[in-house]
């Protein structure tokens, strides 16, 4: 299956898709007032230090106080859970209490942090004191001495002969390494270049950071363009497609520095139409931002973002069959497939709940959750993911390490603040009369007017003339009602005359 890397570059942003086949994969995009903080190096201040919650404050410059928990200083930092280390240097350590802060850390202290979250909301960045320095095929960790191999190599042959690499390579070595997917294959020279490189890097890391005050940033991970060829570009990629040619050639410098295999694969778009539109995924980039997604069948799935968890609702739409059950069991196939594409594709983080449609067999059931959970494989976010239960409910979560695409494009809406929705002409109007009444109450008045967005003046002029009339012959007072084309229509203004 034909796989491309498309590179859409423009003053505004920068945006990456992963096609496979013809199908989107893959979304990321950038903005130059959003640069993502994840993977940067600080040297920063602790502001304060709180045990009853086992975190320490600390002040990077960036406006927000990251938060350091005391887990994230005692043992290697969770961004690489996903990572085993080798049994000759396994070791277990017990569980730190949040009290165990106060003996790491003290107010006013500078400490040598990374940023592995972005910061969410009210939530100033996550930072670790477990720096990671991440190559192409190694994850170089300055202050671990374990080598570990990541657990997406399944095969025990390939595990053991980078095993056997990584032997030859540690006893002169005095930092952690730990070998990605994309070092299947390689050889001992790959890996001893690419650590040379990664230590010179953690050398001027420690030159600057002895040189610069706190707070400070130290060292800035790549942009998103030349994170995601080192994170993503594999042989199995056919070529790379950039639209922009001052990109093309800083990725080309890139590529004579980290990655020669893709050289060659590396192409300048120049096409009049539009990268994204030559491959027709402008309309599935579109599809992103939608809460409902129709599957083939003629099912749908509704994607609802909260504060706290992300829900989706399996539906089986116009797709029916005779029996309930087959009905059920291939709109769940569908949507199973469909629903990890998108929670990939949007990067959604935290809780997430699936509801699918109820089925009566087990064996269905366990069919649609292997089929989930293989679809996931696909994912390199950190995923956990319970059995479904009786309900046919899926309850996972997912690594959240940067804003998802939604955020990263969207804000809440100004008009009804996030809610969704926004009051009912019947609901203003209720509310119109009601404040007309308390200013009539307070000062016997000739007239009172009203001004209404037009849909809440054509309700209160129609269906609610009988009540207005009534206020009018009980308090003797004339009362107008004027619509405002430019009025919100939760928004309303009285003036007394």
């Amino acid at each position: 299956m034909q796989k491309e890397i498309l590179i859409n570059v423009e003053p505004q942003e920068k945006r990456v898709a992963v096609i496979e086949g013809n199908a989107l994969e893959e979304y990321y995009i950038e903005r130059p007032s959003e640069v993502s903080l994840v993977g940067n190096v600080y040297k920063g201040t602790v502001n304060s230090v709180m045990s009853g919650i086992g975190a320490a404050f600390v002040d990077i410059g960036f406006g927000k106080n990251g938060f350091l928990y005391v887990t994230d200083m005692m043992s290697p930092a969770r961004e690489f859970d996903l990572l085993e280390t080798s049994s000759h240097h396994s070791h277990h350590t017990p569980r730190p209490k949040p009290s165990d802060i106060d003996k790491l850390v003290k107010k006013g202290q500078e400490v040598l942090v990374q940023v592995v979250k972005e910061p969410i909301g009210n939530k100033g960045p996550r930072l670790t004191t477990h720096v990671g320095l991440p190559g192409r095929f190694v994850v170089l960790m300055p202050f671990d001495h374990h080598m570990g191999i990541s657990k997406k190599v399944i095969d025990h042959a390939e595990r053991e002969r980078l095993r056997q690499i990584l032997k030859k390579i540690m006893p002169n070595f005095d930092m952690g390494l730990i070998v990605r997917t994309a070092g299947v294959g390689k050889n001992e020279s790959d890996f001893r270049r690419e650590i040379r490189y990664l230590a010179a890097l953690w050398r001027n890391i420690k030159n600057r950071s002895t040189k610069i005050k706190a707070p400070n940033l130290v060292n800035e991970e790549y942009s998103l363009t030349f994170r995601i060829l080192r994170d993503i570009f594999s042989e199995d990629v056919t070529r790379v497609l950039v639209d922009n040619r001052d990109e093309y050639k800083k990725l080309m410098h890139f590529a004579n520095n980290m990655m020669p295999s893709m050289k060659r694969k590396l192409i300048l778009y120049q096409e009049k139409t539009s990268l994204f539109d030559s491959r027709g995924i402008e309309k599935e980039v579109e599809k992103l931002y939608n809460k409902k997604i129709a599957l083939k069948c003629g099912g749908y799935i509704f994607i609802e973002e909260t504060e706290g968890l992300i829900a989706i609702d399996v539906n089986s739409g116009s797709f029916n069959k005779k029996h309930m059950e087959e009905t059920a069991f291939k709109v769940n196939s569908e949507a199973a497939i469909e629903i990890a594409r998108q929670i990939r594709m949007r990067d959604v983080g935290g809780i997430v709940i699936v509801d699918f449609i109820d089925m009566m067999r087990e064996k269905h059931n366990r069919e649609i959750f292997d089929i989930l959970v293989n679809m996931f494989k696909k994912d390199r976010a950190k995923i956990n993911i319970l059995k479904m239960s009786e309900f046919g409910i899926v309850q996972m979560t997912r690594q959240r390490i940067r804003r998802g695409v939604r955020k990263v494009s969207y804000k809440d809406c100004p008009y009804c603040h996030g809610r969704g929705s926004v009051k009912s002409a019947t609901t203003m109007a209720i509310e119109v009369l009601r404040a007309i009444k308390k200013q009539i109450e307070k000062t016997r008045l000739k007239e009172v007017r009203s001004y209404v967005h037009p849909e809440v003046a054509n309700y209160m002029l129609n269906e609610d003339r009988p009540a207005i009339a009534k206020l009018e012959s009980f308090y003797k007072t004339r009362i107008v009602i004027i619509a405002e084309l430019e009025m919100h229509i939760e928004n309303f203004r009285i003036e007394i005359m």
